[in-house]
């Protein structure tokens, strides 16, 4: 009588968490469709005419925000029509820290690596250097980081991965003895770091 009852509660547990899975895989197919309704109509309201500040107003967000994530650009060379590429917030979270913590470090060779060509020189070692001595100067050696996310350059956090034009910024708070210091990463859609900014917590305005 046990081994039937077991055996019953076995194929109920069972064929609940089947239709729970199944549920999981239609709401993200209705996820999927939602989003790709979304941008077909920013692009029919693009055609008649829309601004991207009216579009960004619609959707709560600036007219920058709503390019990058809606807009498509043609590449002048052969007239392609060009969309954004996936963002992966895990990566992007993962390069911001990797590269703080090189600069922290004083590995430049490793940070080097993660650079866009065309910033290694701005971004040159003894910048860097420097820049970091004066947060030991203030506020001591790096101990962790915090609230590490992507966000619009100067703008919003970007809270899922999702499809965007150009550059996003990797935003970190790092804890050190003394105190903390914002740091920010930008980031194009090669995964190349093509900016790097620590200023204090409050500083506005920001220049990504």
């Amino acid at each position: 009588m046990n081994a039937l009852v077991n055996h019953w509660l076995t194929n109920c547990v069972n064929q609940w968490l089947t239709e729970r899975v199944d549920e999981i895989r239609e709401a993200q197919r209705s996820l999927e469709r939602a989003r790709e309704h979304l941008r077909s109509t920013v692009q029919e309201a693009r055609r008649a005419g829309r601004t991207w500040a009216d579009i960004g107003q619609a959707l709560g967000m600036t007219r920058q925000a709503a390019f990058k994530r809606f807009g498509e650009v043609v590449d002048p060379v052969d007239g392609r029509r060009l969309r954004g590429a996936f963002v992966s917030i895990e990566k992007i979270q993962g390069i911001t820290e990797q590269a703080f913590d090189h600069v922290s470090a004083g590995d430049y060779a490793s940070l080097e690596k993660l650079l866009h060509p065309d910033v290694r020189e701005e971004l040159s070692e003894s910048l860097i250097s420097e820049t970091w001595a004066r947060v030991l100067a203030e506020v001591g050696e790096k101990s962790s980081y915090s609230d590490t996310h992507v966000a619009m350059p100067a703008g919003e956090r970007i809270r899922e991965d999702e499809q965007l034009l150009g550059t996003v910024v990797g935003v970190t708070t790092i804890d050190c003895e003394a105190g903390e210091v914002m740091g920010r990463v930008a980031v194009d859609d090669q995964l190349r770091v093509v900016g790097i900014l620590i200023v204090a917590p409050d500083h506005s305005p920001l220049p990504f």
